[in-house]
């Protein structure tokens, strides 16, 4: 009998611990977030068909990021959290075309496509492009160019 009760006292220690881990991992979250921001990014005028946006804090706080789909359009992410908290942020943004397929290359992968975007918006102390998020809906269209500003 002191078996089945040492068994059992295990059992709930067990059970315990693992409630305690996942507070402590739940409570430094801070999502879901008060602040959403989607938007188009355009190079030259054109929609970029593929890519990432990324969203970085001027202070502290995680890094936002979204896939810019086939339309040039995104909506950034906090991990698996949609939006992000509110903020000043410096973004980037790196796209390269699309690889095509070639039928020559047996097995791999396509190679990667030629860089869309230029240097300076893959570098988040370069871009320019510093926003700030407020809560609530925040549309920021990112309209690039490929030559570097006047000045």
């Amino acid at each position: 009998m002191r078996n089945t009760k040492q068994k059992y006292r295990v059992g709930r220690g067990a059970v315990a611990s693992v409630v305690a881990l996942l507070a402590l991992m739940t409570a430094g979250c801070g999502g879901p977030y008060d602040a959403t921001v989607y938007g188009a990014v355009t190079l030259d005028g054109q929609p970029l068909p593929s890519g990432t946006v990324s969203f970085f804090p001027t202070s502290d706080g995680p890094t936002a990021y979204s896939r810019i789909d086939d339309s040039g359009m995104y909506q950034i992410r906090t991990g698996r959290e949609k939006g992000l908290p509110p903020g000043e942020y410096a973004v980037t943004v790196v796209a390269r075309e699309k690889p095509t397929v070639d039928q020559s290359n047996s097995g791999g992968p396509p190679p990667a496509g030629r860089m869309l975007t230029p240097q300076r918006y893959r570098n988040r102390d370069q871009s320019g492009l510093v926003y700030t998020v407020e809560p609530g809906a925040n549309q920021i269209d990112l309209e690039l160019t490929s030559q570097p500003p006047a000045g």
